[in-house]
C-alpha cells in the first residue's frame, strides 16, 4: 500500500496522497507492533461492550463510547517550479529580442520639428526671422547655437531672430 500512495513511486505529489500514506504509516505503526496491536485489539472489544440495548423506539440504532478522534497531520507540499522551463523561456526571448533588432531596419531620420537648436538647417520669413527646415531641400543657413534675447552672437555668425520667439539663432557664414 505504501508504494502505491507514496509520491516519488506514482509522480503524484498531492495533498492528498500525503495524508493518505500518513494515515497508512500510522496504521502500520499501530499493527506492526504486537504489543500495539494487542493494545488495539482489546480497545476493539471494550467497545463492543458499550453497546446499548436496541431501543423499541429507535430501531437498528448502534452507539460506541466516545472514541478519540483521528487528528490528519498537517502536510506541506511545496511548490515546484518549473525553473529549466522558464529559464529556456527567458532565453529564448532574448535571442528573439537581440535577432529583431539585428534586422530591424535603422530608423527614418525625422523632418523639422520646428524647433531651433544647434546643427538645424534654417530658412527666412517675410519678416526676416528664421525658421527651422530640413537640411536636404533648399535652406538659407545652419545654426550654430540658440542663445537669449539679451545675448550677443559672436563676430563669425550673424543673429536672426527665432520665429518661435525663442531666442537669437547664430548663422554661420
Amino acid at each position: 500500500m505504501v508504494r502505491k500512495l507514496h509520491p516519488d513511486a506514482n509522480g503524484l505529489g498531492t495533498a492528498n496522497f500525503s495524508l493518505a500514506l500518513a494515515a497508512v504509516s500510522e496504521a502500520w505503526s499501530v499493527l506492526g507492533n504486537p504489543t500495539s496491536r494487542r493494545l488495539y485489539d482489546e480497545s476493539l472489544t471494550a467497545k463492543s461492550r458499550y453497546r446499548q440495548a436496541p431501543n423499541p423506539k429507535k430501531q437498528n440504532t448502534v452507539e460506541f463510547a466516545d472514541e478519540p478522534e483521528f487528528e490528519i497531520p498537517l502536510v506541506v507540499v511545496r511548490a515546484k517550479i518549473p525553473w529549466r522551463f522558464m529559464l529556456s523561456l527567458v532565453a529564448v526571448g532574448a535571442l528573439l529580442i537581440l535577432f529583431l533588432q539585428s534586422t530591424a531596419s535603422p530608423s527614418i531620420p525625422q523632418g523639422p520639428d520646428s524647433l531651433i537648436n544647434s546643427g538645424s538647417c534654417v530658412a527666412f520669413d517675410s519678416t526676416q526671422a528664421v525658421y527651422e527646415v530640413s537640411c536636404d531641400g533648399p535652406n538659407d543657413g545652419v545654426v550654430r547655437q540658440l542663445i537669449g534675447f539679451d545675448k550677443t552672437c559672436s563676430s563669425d555668425t550673424f543673429g536672426y531672430r527665432d520665429r518661435q520667439g525663442m531666442g537669437i539663432a547664430c548663422l554661420e557664414p
